[in-house]
């Protein structure tokens, strides 16, 4: 009875335990989607479409479900969502389709997937991408990617990396400040600089045990804008 309490318990954890629980605890549930839904779909926010893609985006499909099933109450939707996903997944078919005939006609019926997820797992993910896929959340992150882009490119590094973390202008902190890099070196060690933030560095300064890592998702143009914003952080110390 205590091994199938503690089986009981496992399900609950995976579920969820209502509306008011977050997913940050479950982070399984985010690697299950990944393994099990990424081969067909794309789960990209905001999503990407290809030419050979096998299914629409996930973001997409979850969207256009919230959109078209109807409920008396906007509360019972997530609970739709979720028992309509789960048999979907596991016994999908034309009729049950909340799809337009052209998109069934572009990708067809989906295919079944049980012996692949269990009821269980389909439950957990269609929970899980109910919560994550979500218009205002969408809106959210395009205005915060057109507020990036709106930064000088120096500044773009320094809020998407969250270098303030361990750097700052002036004082140090877990790593030398702006300014003390910017007394070491010179604009001929630019480059030197460069391979430092691309590929990570450590023990090039006494007292400073913690590595730094290496971001090579940075762009050229904003790498050359942030070395030259950095070298010149020697100056003015009244400056903010």
């Amino acid at each position: 009875m205590y091994k199938n309490f503690l089986s009981f318990c496992s399900v609950l954890l995976l579920v969820g335990c209502g509306s008011t629980q977050k997913h940050t605890k479950i982070v399984d549930v985010e690697k299950l989607t990944q393994q099990k839904c990424s081969m067909c779909h794309n789960l990209e926010m905001p999503p990407h479409t290809s030419d050979d893609e096998k299914a629409p985006p996930l973001y997409t499909v979850t969207v256009h479900l919230k959109d078209w099933m109807k409920v008396s109450n906007p509360s019972e939707l997530k609970s739709k969502f979720v028992s309509f996903t789960t048999d979907y997944v596991i016994n999908p078919s034309k009729e049950k389709s909340y799809c337009k005939a052209k998109s069934i006609n572009m990708y067809g019926v989906m295919p079944s997937q049980k012996g692949n997820v269990s009821p269980q797992e389909v439950e957990a993910i269609a929970s899980y991408i109910f919560d994550k896929y979500d218009q205002e959340k969408l809106l959210a992150i395009l205005q915060e990617r057109a507020r990036i882009a709106s930064l000088p490119l120096y500044q773009q590094v320094l809020e998407t990396h969250n270098c303030k973390m361990c750097h700052n202008k002036f004082n140090t902190k877990t790593a030398p400040s702006y300014e003390m890099i910017a007394q070491r070196y010179s604009s001929s060690d630019s480059e030197l600089l460069k391979e430092s933030i691309l590929n990570g560095t450590h023990g090039k300064w006494k007292g400073y045990m913690l590595p730094m890592s290496g971001y090579k998702d940075i762009k050229p143009k904003q790498l050359d804008a942030l070395v030259e914003w950095i070298l010149n952080q020697k100056v003015d110390k009244k400056e903010d």
